[in-house]
Order: structure tokens, then sequence, then C-alpha cells
């Protein structure tokens, strides 16, 4: 299966589960209070960085991924279970991104790292919580909350200590097999390496991960050729090898190749780096000591070496291990701004002409979360309401007693603020309350 370094799928959070409605029902107890538990909690889907695998190739094919869905709430006040959370494994060094806004959700540096990328929905609560001394036998749940939803752009930059930069045909598969225990595909042509290979370097009780990634060309900042799929991987490696072709003008490629760094990202540059100067077999010895002359005039260590013949390879890693600066801490991509404050509530005319529609993130958060068919439901809304100044906000935009209200799925009578206070004490009171003992609750059972 060809590397992939980029990858977009669709994440979503399990919804919770709904609230039970149900009452205590035993041989001496035949009219008992509400007893329905809350929902559990939807699992939520997480990204976790493993280590040994370099590529996203293992995700490709399945494009969706969702977490469990919360069981509902019993009676006997038993809540549900939460629904399983979802673990996608992904290599150390992924980022990802929230595709529509570009925030970054997040960067994972280390093995095992674990972070939440869609949230599970909120369980409901059972009709159990809605009782009050007043409201002693609630005839409604709470419905659970949807998962949240996303659709997320994982972007692979590979985590390496030390980065092979140059042309197609250089020699970086090369030098890459005969330094490490990495085994590339190697060939006399260009482009024999279309992603990324990693080596361990060892000598004594010091190692380093060496990379070889695929050749630049001109213009490789601006996506031609292996481009960005070139220049994202080495952005996390703490040395930069420059390998040149000694029979391809050396001073040349170095400045091309600093140019294309330069223009991809500017602070590469300003990592370690040297060169090696590669098939030095090819030349004689002045030629090579007369190309290293001209080469000292960039202010980087030189190294002839010849991977095919094995030349120079010891003084190479000895001089690697000098150069490689100390083990920095990885800062992970700066996060996007999390919006805190909701949509405001909002009244404007139905587009009928007939009645009036609300919305605002909360009020059809609210709303969703219950049945607006249930009476009592529809008492218990009218409490918040009130208290959101919705009513307020329709009668200042010219609504009449009786006009039709549309929030979210739900379809409510409108009426003044003298009657939204009968409704309030409507809500703290409980229907029948003059002769409790007349409800006839046999309709329910312990399961909603």
């Amino acid at each position: 299966m060809p590397f992939r370094d980029i990858l977009d799928i669709t994440v979503q959070g399990g919804k919770g589960g709904d609230g039970g409605m149900s009452f205590l029902r035993l041989k001496y107890v035949p009219k008992g209070g509400p007893d329905g538990g809350n929902g559990g909690g939807g699992g939520s889907v997480y990204l976790k960085s493993i280590n040994n695998v370099t590529s996203l190739d293992r995700l490709v094919g399945k494009q969706s991924y969702r977490a469990g869905t919360g069981m509902q709430g019993e009676g006997r006040d038993r809540d549900g279970a939460k629904g399983d959370d979802l673990i996608i494994e992904v290599p150390v060094g992924t980022t990802a991104y929230d595709a529509e806004t570009g925030e970054v959700l997040a960067d994972l540096l280390e093995v095992d790292q674990q972070i939440v990328v869609a949230s599970g929905g909120l369980g409901g609560r059972g009709n159990a919580a809605f009782a009050t001394s007043k409201r002693r036998t609630p005839r409604f749940s709470e419905l659970g909350t949807k998962g949240e939803k996303r659709r997320i752009r994982l972007e692979l930059r590979m985590i390496a200590d030390v980065g092979l930069v140059g042309y197609p045909n250089a020699g970086k598969s090369s030098l890459l097999a005969v330094l490490s225990n990495a085994k590339p595909e190697i060939a006399s042509y260009p482009f024999t390496t279309l992603s990324p290979n990693l080596g361990v370097v060892e000598n004594n009780l010091e190692r380093f991960t060496l990379a070889d990634i695929p050749g630049i060309i001109e213009d490789a900042h601006k996506g031609k050729g292996l481009g960005f799929e070139f220049l994202r991987h080495i952005s996390r490696t703490r040395l930069l090898i420059y390998v040149l072709d000694i029979a391809d003008d050396p001073e040349a490629t170095f400045e091309a190749l600093q140019h294309e760094l330069r223009e991809y990202d500017a602070k590469l540059l300003e990592l370690p780096a040297m060169i090696a100067l590669n098939k030095i077999d090819l030349a004689s010895q002045n030629e090579v000591d007369e190309i290293i002359s001209g080469l000292t005039q960039f202010g980087l260590a030189v190294m002839p070496i010849s991977a095919d013949e094995g030349t120079g390879l010891d003084d190479l890693k000895e001089a690697i291990f000098a150069l490689l600066p100390e083990k920095p801490k990885l800062e992970p991509a700066a996060k996007g701004t999390t919006r805190i404050k909701a949509d405001p509530v909002q009244v404007k005319r139905a587009m009928s002409g007939e009645g009036w529609v609300v919305t605002g993130e909360e009020i059809e958060a609210l709303l969703d979360r219950f049945d607006p068919t249930n009476k009592e439901v529809v008492a218990y809304l009218q409490h918040f309401f009130a208290s959101m100044n919705i009513n307020k906000l329709l009668k200042r935009a010219g609504a009449q007693n009786g006009d039709d209200v549309f929030i979210g799925e739900g379809v409510f009578e409108y009426f003044d603020e003298e009657q939204a206070k009968l409704a309030d004490a409507e809500f703290n009171s409980e229907p029948g309350e003059s002769n409790p003992d007349s409800l006839d609750d046999s309709e329910f059972t312990e399961a909603s």
C-alpha cells in the first residue's frame, strides 16, 4: 500500500443515552415515586500515538469512525452504562486539524499520547431527577445529546533526529542503508524513494534516528514534484545533512537546496547542519580537495564520503554525534481558540408570515433534550423561556397572544408576561395537587 502522510476522516462521539421514565411498583407500594435513572454518556473518539508505524496507510479504506452509544436509564434509579470509547492509533508526529476551520485539535509528539477529538454526548436525566416536593410524579425525562461530529485532517510529520536533504539520486538511500539498520529501496534512477525511510544509527551506548526523505526538486516549496510531502518531514529534525553528488555541481546544488528550504520555512535554515559530499570515488583526490575548499564558504562542516565504497563513513558518524544538539522538548502546534460564547437568542418572523421563529445555540440545545409534544415538558420549558427573556423578545418583536412560536422541532404558543408568571407557578406545582391520591400512574412501568 502506498505511503500516506495526509488523510481526511470523519469522527463522531456516541450519542448519550436517554433518561429513564419509570415509577416504583412493588407489591406493597402500588404507587411509588419516580425512579427513572440517568442515561449513560456517549463514548468519545481518541487519537493515540504509537511507535514503529511511519505512515497513515493503515487507516486507508475507512473514512468514518463512531464511538459507542450510551445506554438508556432504567427503573429503580439504575443509570445506563457509558458508551464505549473509540481509540484510533496513529504514528507519533501526527497532527489533527479541524478540516473546516483549520484549528489544531491534537499534536501527538510522544508515544502513547492520547487526545480526544470528538466528545461523546451527555446522558439525559431520568424522571427521578425532576421530582420536587411539589412535583412528585414528573411524567417526562431528558433525552441524551448527540456526540460531537467532526471532519478532521490527519497530517504526519515524521519525528527523526537527523534528516538527509538532497536531490534525487544523490545517494541518500544508500547512505541510510550503510549507516543504519534500515533497508530502503535503492536504484540508480531518480525518485527511488517515494516515502520517508527511518533507520537507527548506534555508536556504543549512543543512538539517533536517521530519516531518508524523498528527493527535492526545483520549486518543491510550491508543491512541485514531491513538494510538501518532502518538506513537511524535515521540520522536526535536530540536524540536517545536505547530501551532495560530487558530479552534480555541489556548490550550486547546495544553494538551490537552501533556497527551497528558505521559501518553505526559513526556520529550517536555523537548524544545525553539515554537508556530506558523496560519491568521491568518482573523482580524483585533487578534485575532491578543490570542491571541499569551495564548499567551506557556507560555514558548514564538509565530510567527504562514498556510500557505495564505505569511505569516510566512520568519520561522518562521529561528526554527526558531535554536532547533534541535545534533544529538545518538542512544542506542539499552537491550538486554535475555542469559541466560548454561544450565539445569542434571536426572534424573527416565520417565512410563511404566520408565527415566529426563535433561534440560538443555547435554546436549541435545550429543546433537543426534551419531547416538546409532552404537556409537562412544555410547562417545564416555559420556566426557562421566561428566564432567558424569550417572552420579552417576542413581545418586542410584535407577537400577539396565541401566535405560534417555532423553536427547533417544537411549536409553542405565545402568551404575555403575566401569563408567563402563571406558567412559572404551574412549573412549581403538581397537576392534581389538591388530591394527589387521585393520580393514576398505572400506565407506567419500570421501563420508559
